[in-house]
């Protein structure tokens, strides 16, 4: 989970294995259809196996062959416990309110395969799913590898003035940098609210090099990190309160929208959120797929084979 087209093929692989486990004359098991793995108990796998959670429980109503108590839903987390960033007090929170929405945990574990029969544990178990969804930690963009200068787990080292360290000129921050924190003696985590401000001082600092002038040390906190649970709760910890529950869901909300560029966006998502509270989610498939026709057309045509004085022209077949 890491991009929005990863979060539409979820969506559609959901809706796909409702679709099949309701077809009486499937060739798969339904607790395979039915069973869903989540790897990683941080922001992002908590976030998203809560929103799968209420999607398919919601969902299941269209489905008349199916009932709750054939939805399996996984959350697999090597840890002691989910959530670690925000704590254990708010930690322990979020587990029991999604315990009670019947999402199992598996803690003290990793995912150590994948197969035909399912999703194999580093305790021997084999959960039988068809789906497993990988939220346990990301790795650094792959054009970093072939550079020269020293990395840190993959990553660019920098100084506190986010320079490369023995290339003179050269910078890195954001996710590609290890900028280092001298208060933890740890880099930085690459979060959004990290590289924003990063960039900031990165442009102040490439002036004051041109100029001759003294440069700005990285120096930041985090502000606070909040994270959704489903059904309108959440756990936040911002400048150190704790908030959880629906005033969480709330700030979370309200901080992501400040975010956002243009106030017609702003008003376009208040609005779209205000009707989701009112209906219900649509149940059906994104699939951005052209007509095979075109596709065919498209795999056919050869550009080079045509002058380049005029644009080409694909010829479609007559309907």
């Amino acid at each position: 989970m890491k991009s929005l087209a990863d979060a539409v093929y979820l969506r559609n692989q959901l809706i796909e294995h409702l679709e099949e486990a309701d077809f009486e004359c499937s060739t798969i098991p339904p607790e395979q259809l039915l069973t869903f793995v989540v790897a990683g108990g941080g922001f992002a796998g908590v976030e998203t196996i809560a929103a799968i959670n209420d999607f398919l429980r919601d969902a299941l109503k269209f489905y008349p062959n199916l009932n709750e108590s054939m939805l399996r839903i996984v959350l697999v987390e090597h840890g002691s416990m989910i959530l670690p960033e925000l704590g254990p007090e708010l930690g322990h929170y979020a587990q029991e309110k999604l315990a009670e929405r019947k999402i199992e945990f598996r803690l003290g574990v990793k995912v150590t395969g994948v197969a035909e029969s399912g999703v194999q544990l580093s305790d021997g178990t084999v959960l039988p799913a068809r789906t497993l969804i990988w939220t346990a930690g990301t790795a650094p963009c792959p054009m970093l590898k072939p550079l020269a200068c020293k990395k840190e787990r993959g990553r660019i080292e920098v100084n506190e003035f986010l320079e490369v360290s023995g290339y003179p000129g050269v910078w890195a921050l954001g996710d590609c940098a290890s900028v280092p924190d001298k208060k933890t003696g740890r880099p930085y985590p690459p979060t959004a609210q990290h590289a924003l401000r990063q960039g900031k001082i990165l442009g102040r600092n490439i002036a004051a090099a041109i100029k001759g002038e003294a440069k700005t040390p990285f120096v930041f906190k985090t502000i606070g990190q909040l994270a959704a649970i489903g059904r309108r709760t959440g756990v936040a910890k911002i400048v150190g309160f704790k908030f959880s529950g629906f005033i969480a869901w709330w700030l979370w909300r309200t901080i992501y929208l400040s975010k956002l560029p243009r106030l017609e966006k702003k008003l376009r998502v208040t609005l779209d959120w205000t009707l989701d509270l009112v209906f219900s989610k649509d149940l059906v498939q994104f699939t951005p797929l052209r007509s095979p026709n075109v596709r065919a057309a498209e795999r056919n045509f050869q550009p080079r084979d045509l002058p380049t004085a005029r644009p080409p022209t694909v010829e479609l077949p007559a309907h």
